[in-house]
């Protein structure tokens, strides 16, 4: 499209990422919806075309690797989805699969769910929940093949939102920066404490892409402990 930069396909091929049909136009009525929405209220900092496609769209789809044990008719959910990230783009380039939104804030759930209608994307769910509160829903709790999350916080605190969510043998996929590794020494006891099991830390970028983001993917092995998700505002303030 006109308005797709010209580097958009050359670096998704270098990625791998084959989009569906339509992908790429999706993808681009997408971000401009989100670029116009953010002209009202923050959706995000960035506001040039161009470092957005890069910083939001290409970047959340280097959790596809992620998502490829997936069948058609899995689930997954993006917690703290604010304006649709990583959620969004996984979904247009996975449609198979069922990808809940979950936000709390009103004006971005609305957002999210003009964006659900207008793309259109048919087996998307938002839901404007805290994830303290729906991790403790039975209709949600250990529900998901895997949740993903993208800037909302450190992984210890992360853990404690997302892996209560996930269904024994499902997984946690955080996108992570620099401080991946901290982060996860860090996060020993929550690891533990929640029923995760084995780490895999891989690159989400490969060589000649300047860029150190990286994909954390935590395996549940075991039920998590009734107690957790504590109450709203506790994760944030005491991690485990």
């Amino acid at each position: 499209m006109s308005n797709t930069p010209e580097f958009v396909p050359h670096e998704l091929v270098n990625l791998g990422i084959n989009l569906p049909p339509g992908g790429l136009e999706a993808l681009t009525t997408y971000l401009a919806m989100l670029l116009e929405a953010n002209k009202q209220f923050n959706l995000t900092a960035i506001r040039e075309p161009e470092v957005a496609w890069r910083r939001h769209i290409i970047d959340s789809l280097t959790a596809l690797p992620g998502l490829d044990h997936l069948s058609a008719g899995d689930s997954v959910i993006d917690v703290g989805s604010g304006g649709g990230l990583p959620g969004i783009p996984l979904s247009i380039t996975r449609s198979d699969l069922q990808i809940t939104l979950l936000e709390s804030t009103g004006k971005k759930a609305a957002f999210l769910k003009k964006c659900k209608e207008k793309i259109p994307l048919p087996k998307v769910t938002v839901i404007q929940e805290r994830a303290e509160i729906l991790g403790q829903d039975r209709n949600h709790r250990q529900q998901y093949n895997v949740a993903v999350c993208r800037a909302i916080g450190p992984l210890r605190e992360i853990l404690e939102y997302t892996l209560p969510l996930v269904k024994v043998g499902g997984a946690v996929l955080a996108m992570k920066g620099p401080k991946a590794e901290q982060e996860l020494r860090d996060a020993g006891d929550a690891i533990d404490v929640l029923g995760g099991g084995e780490i895999r830390v891989f690159d989400a970028y490969p060589e000649g892409f300047d860029r150190n983001t990286v994909i954390v993917m935590v395996a549940k092995e075991r039920p998590t402990p009734k107690a957790y998700p504590r109450r709203p505002g506790v994760p944030r303030q005491m991690p485990l």
